[in-house]
């Protein structure tokens, strides 16, 4: 299933007040003590498209509103990824192709999750950087969403939202999410 959703490990409280100054709507998941997910809408294309950084808007304002960061989810099929959108401006992109090939040194890769885990707070780096999906001696290896569900663990947030998203339904799977409107400008 597509994915396109923002995580973060800050609680519902905090989350929901922030929302309350979105310029997008869409669905809070409460999820667990200390973690929340969250499904926006999507945005309005402009001249036929929308840009990545229109993508990514929402979660920085609320990485902003809430001073920690916020991931955004996503995964086609092909390709799933996460960028940590933080609060003080900036992010840092992580993604994992379906067909990739390990290389012969991780040394690159463990360095970027390292700065990433550093600059999203994250107590342990080699945690983030553990989150892979290297072939096993069978060939067979872990989907986008086994991914992206290590990476919520990893980073403190509940993993409901790892197969949804509102470019592909009109609402979310499950009960348990709530609907937030966006601020009249």
């Amino acid at each position: 299933m597509p994915t396109f959703a923002a995580v973060t490990a800050a609680d519902t409280d905090r989350v929901r007040a922030a929302l309350g100054r979105s310029r997008l709507g869409g669905y809070l998941y409460p999820g667990t003590p200390g973690g929340t997910a969250v499904l926006f809408d999507p945005p309005k294309p402009r001249f036929g498209r929308i840009s990545r950084s229109r993508l990514l808007d929402p979660a920085f304002d609320l990485a902003f509103e809430l001073k920690a960061p916020v991931w955004v989810l996503e995964d086609d099929g092909r390709c799933a990824g996460a960028t940590a959108c933080f609060a003080g401006g900036g992010f840092r992109e992580l993604s994992w192709a379906a067909d990739w090939t390990p290389p012969a040194d991780p040394a690159a890769r463990a360095a970027h999750c390292a700065k990433t885990a550093e600059k999203a707070g994250l107590p342990d780096p080699a945690a983030l950087a553990a989150v892979r999906n290297d072939p096993a001696p069978d060939g067979s290896r872990p989907s986008g969403e086994d991914v992206l569900r290590r990476l919520c663990a990893v980073v403190g947030a509940p993993d409901t939202a790892v197969g949804q998203s509102l470019f592909h339904r009109a609402g979310p799977r499950g009960r348990d999410f709530v609907r937030f409107e966006a601020r009249r400008r």
